[in-house]
């Protein structure tokens, strides 16, 4: 299992000081996406989506756990760190209290990441608009400047579209307001 090459950038980016802030309706835009982002780890919900290599991905996020599946692959995010399951056997990677995914998916903590870093990068160009995935309206920054990428996000905060560098898509295709906790219980 590979992770998305753009992990390690989205860390840097997360942890890189900062001397602006974006201004203006794109300023404007990556800011409520970034408060959208930030509802996601309080809401009960499944969401499917079909991703970049043609895969189909689950997150399954019942508070406080969050799980990403991907084939026979899973990654539980809690409040007790990090365990990768795969093939049946689970671990707990070293030094993994807040790993990146293992899943192939970008999550939405790493996609918020990069929005905040994005919010406060000078000479960020931002374009906000709204589009339409699996039937919820959402709010979508199309960012240039530093990573170029276009996320889109639900009212409620569950990320509905990624777009980045390579393969690094992801595109809402179902989202129910429920959870199978079994799918996140360790």
């Amino acid at each position: 299992m590979t992770r998305a090459p753009a992990v390690a950038a989205v860390a840097v980016l997360a942890l890189t000081g900062c001397a602006a802030q974006a201004t203006g309706a794109g300023g404007r835009g990556l800011t409520e996406v970034l408060d959208r982002l930030g509802q996601a780890s309080a809401e009960t919900y499944t969401a499917v989506y079909a991703l970049g290599t043609g895969e189909m991905a689950t997150v399954v996020s019942a508070p406080p756990r969050t799980a990403t599946i991907s084939g026979d692959d899973r990654l539980v995010v809690g409040p007790d760190g990090v365990t990768l399951c795969e093939d049946g056997t689970c671990s707990r990677p070293p030094g993994a209290a807040d790993a990146p995914g293992g899943t192939g998916i970008v999550t939405t903590e790493q996609v918020r990441a990069m929005v905040s870093a994005a919010a406060h990068l000078p000479g960020v160009d931002v374009a906000v608009s709204t589009a339409t995935f699996a039937g919820r309206e959402t709010l979508c920054a199309d960012v240039h400047g530093m990573s170029d990428f276009t996320v889109c996000v639900t009212e409620d905060g569950i990320l509905a579209s990624f777009r980045g560098d390579g393969e690094i898509t992801l595109e809402l295709t179902r989202l129910a307001e429920s959870a199978d906790a079994s799918l996140v219980a360790l």
